[in-house]
């Protein structure tokens, strides 16, 4: 991550430290993941989360489920679906940075809340 440019707001919570420290090749996950607030559970970037295969990647684990896949539709409408093709296509050119960067922010969320 370039870090000349960026703010060590951890304890601020997640949305703050990611929409500072989104490096350029996450700045569509960073914008899914702002959008995402407005949601229970911020349920268009847990959608992404189980499309990343996140749940694989950190725990080992491909059962674990984050979104709620019953009805996709009722909760992505043409803006989340959008953000999600853009953050999904940013994994797509960059799956091990992307990862690593999700990781962080989700540690940060954990930690510090959203």
């Amino acid at each position: 991550m370039d870090t000349d440019t960026k703010t060590d707001n951890r304890t601020e919570g997640a949305l703050a430290w990611a929409s500072e420290n989104a490096p350029t090749y996450c700045e569509a996950v960073e914008t899914l993941y702002s959008w995402a607030s407005n949601y229970e559970d911020y349920a268009p970037f847990r959608k992404f989360l189980d499309l990343i295969g996140y749940a694989d990647t950190a725990y080992g684990d491909d059962s674990i489920i984050f979104g709620d896949w019953k009805r996709p539709a009722s909760s992505l409408g043409y803006v989340e679906l959008g953000y999600l093709a853009d953050a999904l296509s940013e994994y797509a050119n960059r799956p091990l940075d992307v990862d690593k960067w999700v990781m962080e922010l989700l540690e940060i969320e954990s930690e510090h809340g959203r």
